[in-house]
């Protein structure tokens, strides 16, 4: 689901050369804020690529890439003045696994706000430092982008807990963040002041056969599968609290909270409860199991969402790589906390 967001993200990625990033051209050496950039080192200054970061990059250079310690290298240099913290800046990306080169992922253009608490640690490295028309590199050890995930649970194929990972970001426009989301057609943002602390309104009994869910003081909901509950071979989703606000529509910006569980298991596999904060995404970039179940609802609403794997889900092959069976049933509970209308971009 997930920089911010799989890599994001959520949600993502020798001995160090120890000099700081370029300095010559419209590169920075240090952030807006007066503080170094990261260090390049001999595995970032390594990397060459071909290609459309986002699109189509290969990894060009020798492989393996080995990071002991993350690090940044600048591929060419942009121009202007360096991003500040709170501005977004447009930003392509690609993940590559530094044993072999593979291309693990491609992620388009997209406006990335430039907030530390926003930001996975490497994501923000990468790009505190960015200026207009930069690409860099990042090479680091699988840790420090995915921490102690395992990486069947990343979602990506072919790769382990031992292998470096290079990711090259390409920088386009900086802006303030409700302009960069008026250049790229998607709807504003919201402030953490603007949004409900969990779900508020009318409590709503769910129809038979779904899990019971409990909810602490917090709002933070408990998901329980009873013994013996056959799990639905169709997407099922029901209100468990009727919200007053503001009702989502197709292509807006949604802010919830979230938990997921396995149906067979009971574990959980994915929760915004457990990374400490809610997270954004627009309707239409996630699977279809969140987008049916946010669609229609109103600001304020719990809805609880029972999702098979090829009905509104990631799909066997995918459950697979990240170490469930291929049929596994996904059963999520989301707080809708804030939208921003497709149509009404943060001015």
């Amino acid at each position: 689901m997930k920089l911010t967001r799989a890599i994001a993200p959520a949600a993502l990625v020798g001995a160090l050369l120890l000099v700081g990033c370029s300095s010559g051209g419209g590169s920075a050496s240090a952030d807006a804020s007066g503080t170094d950039c990261l260090a390049s080192g001999s595995a970032s200054s390594s990397v060459k690529v071909s290609g459309s970061v986002g699109e189509d990059l290969e990894l060009t250079s020798d492989t393996p890439v080995e990071a002991d310690k993350m690090q940044r290298s600048v591929l060419e240099e942009g121009e202007g003045d360096v991003v500040e913290e709170g501005q977004s800046v447009l930003t392509s990306m690609t993940l590559f696994n530094g044993a072999d080169g593979s291309a693990l992922q491609q992620l388009p253009a997209s406006a990335i706000p430039v907030e530390r608490s926003g930001l996975a640690e490497w994501a923000y490295d990468g790009l505190r430092c960015a200026t207009a028309g930069e690409q860099i590199a990042l090479a680091a050890p699988y840790a420090d982008v995915f921490g102690e995930t395992p990486p069947e649970q990343t979602g990506l194929e072919n790769i382990t807990a031992d292998d470096s990972l290079v990711i090259v970001m390409e920088f386009g426009e900086i802006t303030d963040a409700g302009d960069a989301a008026a250049a790229t057609g998607e709807p504003g943002t919201l402030k953490s002041d603007e949004l409900l602390s969990k779900a508020e309104g009318k409590k709503v009994t769910a129809p038979d056969g779904f899990p019971t869910v409990k909810v602490a003081e917090d709002g933070e909901p408990t998901i329980t599968v009873p013994d013996g509950l056959e799990a639905p071979d169709k997407l099922e989703i029901a209100t468990l609290v009727e919200g007053d606000g503001e009702e989502v529509q197709p292509g807006d910006r949604v802010y919830v909270n979230y938990r997921g569980v396995i149906w067979r298991t009971g574990e959980e596999f994915d929760s915004s409860w457990s990374r400490g904060e809610p997270t954004d995404f627009l309707t239409t970039q996630v699977i279809g199991g969140f987008q049916k179940a946010l669609e229609g609802q109103k600001v304020g609403s719990q809805v609880i969402s029972v999702v098979p794997a090829e009905d509104g889900g990631y799909g066997a092959a995918t459950l697979e790589q990240q170490g469930h069976q291929g049929d596994d049933v996904m059963v999520f509970v989301l707080d809708i906390l804030g939208t921003v209308h497709a149509d009404a971009p943060a001015e």
